[in-house]
């Protein structure tokens, strides 16, 4: 039954895809159909990284794209327009950056909250900028559901062979100990995992026994070479590698740019596939446009002849 439910979970479906009328009459009926609005919104406030991690483009992709920050306008014409349609579950501010470079991060998320009090706010950090500083002032009004800290192995060489940037080993570990030391004498509810990427270069099983050893969540994740765009991928990864036909992100997710773009996944750090504007539109019309139906219909028929960022997409079989 657990296998059939998560196959299920994976089998979107839109009506109108399957040419045959009772196939496609059958699929509409028992398969999970694709939201009017999405699930779970991703919405980078601030462009930039203090890390330059090898299994992700954002090293080479920062002299390709345009930088900024999201103006309040747009932030808050986004967060009344999902508060609207009361159907995200999930809201992450940060898509391909580190967060906490963004100075008004925790009032962003305040806002949010505020906003729409039964959301959940989920942040993914490498903790490089999570001082104690910032996290004393999440702690004494915590808006945030869940924070997953992205931290390569314990090992310091490991590392910083892999995070690289300016980011130092003893640096983040002290961040995240603080940070979890603070949450269990102030704030027991604050979810805390501490995830990384499996490669070849650091002992995964290592780290996350060493993190749950301090009473947190800690896994990993498989590799992928997202969209194609991390060129490095050949060389760090442990195992066998598959296309990434069973991905769900362009069917449940919105991935929002600080200048409105939405593009198709967050893989897209060369903004190949852009889905439309949402502070010259909205995020309904952007989701529901018929080129992002289009791209979904062909991806559930398996032709990727127009999408070149999942055409190309592959991930490690080893740690899915």
């Amino acid at each position: 039954m657990k296998k059939f439910i998560k196959k299920w979970k994976k089998s979107f479906y839109i009506t109108g895809t399957d040419e045959r009328w009772w196939a496609d009459k059958l699929k509409s009926l028992f398969l999970r159909k694709v939201p009017d609005f999405p699930s779970t919104i991703q919405i980078q406030t601030k462009t930039g990284c203090n890390g330059a991690c090898v299994f992700c483009p954002y090293s080479i992709s920062v002299e390709h794209v345009p930088k900024g920050t999201m103006t309040d306008e747009l932030f808050k014409k986004i967060v009344h327009e999902i508060a609207q349609h009361k159907n995200t579950r999930r809201i992450s501010p940060y898509l391909m950056n580190e967060p906490f470079l963004d100075s008004q991060m925790v009032e962003r998320s305040r806002y949010i909250k505020k906003t729409i009090p039964k959301s959940r706010i989920i942040i993914t950090t490498n903790g490089g900028k999570l001082s104690p500083n910032i996290v004393d002032d999440i702690i004494k009004d915590n808006p945030f559901h869940h924070i997953f800290i992205s931290m390569q192995g314990i090992e310091k060489e490991a590392y910083e062979k892999t995070m690289r940037g300016s980011l130092k080993f003893e640096e983040t570990k002290r961040n995240v100990e603080y940070l979890i030391q603070k949450r269990n004498e102030y704030c027991p509810k604050l979810k805390i995992t501490v995830t990384m990427v499996k490669t070849n270069i650091i002992d995964a099983d290592k780290a996350v026994h060493y993190w749950k050893n301090l009473g947190v969540d800690s896994k990993y994740t498989a590799l992928e070479n997202r969209g194609g765009n991390n060129t490095a991928f050949r060389l760090l990864t442990p195992g066998k590698t598959v296309h990434f036909k069973q991905c769900t992100r362009l069917f449940k997710q919105a991935y929002i740019m600080f200048n409105g773009d939405m593009v198709l996944c967050c893989t897209d750090y060369f903004k190949k596939m852009v889905l439309g504007n949402v502070a010259e539109s909205s995020i309904y019309e952007v989701w529901n446009s018929p080129r992002a139906v289009k791209i979904r219909q062909d991806f559930i028929r398996g032709d990727f002849s127009q999408n070149p960022l999942c055409a190309s997409c592959l991930i490690c079989t080893d740690g899915m």
